[in-house]
């Protein structure tokens, strides 16, 4: 009787699977390694939009929408959260601000009362206050009439935010 070598393997068939799958591990693995490197960071990157609450219902949520996806009054081009995006970007240059833990977001909406002049156009009043790091606040404010769709800023901040989006295509 012949004794086997425990550390023979058996040839595997050049056609298996398994036999494909040893000779190209190192190209799968390479790809794996560039995909980590350089996709997934740009996937899990965050902006303006993931650090807002989301969680209005009913009319304050169509004003907030209103703010949000308003660009401008032809429908096209870019819109307000982007344009408030791009100009905090712009002060923060070179730093990921909305990657930072002390960065928050936050839209205030709030019936409009009768005794204020703006009741007659206007339903609700948006606010977004946007604080950084060094604890830097800044409120853009729009009145907002949700039956009409019809939306205007209430200072000169969110007035130039609004121009850019009307005039840019």
């Amino acid at each position: 009787m012949v004794k086997k070598d425990s550390g023979y393997k058996k040839p595997q068939d050049p056609k298996s699977f398994g036999a494909f799958l040893k000779k190209r591990a190192p190209i799968y693995l390479g790809l794996i390694g560039l995909f980590l490197l350089f996709v997934y960071p740009a996937l899990t990157e965050k902006d303006l939009n993931s650090i807002l609450d989301d969680s209005f219902e009913g009319n304050e949520r169509i004003a907030v929408d209103m703010i949000k996806f308003y660009s401008g009054p032809n429908d096209s081009g870019i819109t307000i959260l982007e344009v408030i995006e791009e100009r905090i970007n712009e002060k923060h240059e070179g730093q990921k601000i909305f990657d930072d833990e002390n960065t928050n977001a936050r839209f205030i909406v709030a019936n409009i009362p009768d005794f204020l002049a703006v009741n007659d156009e206007f339903t609700h009043s948006v606010m977004l206050e946007f604080s950084s790091e060094n604890n830097s606040l800044i409120t853009y404010g729009w009145y907002v009439n949700i039956e009409t769709g019809e939306i205007s800023p209430m200072d000169n901040l969110s007035k130039s935010i609004q121009q850019t989006v009307d005039y840019s295509d």
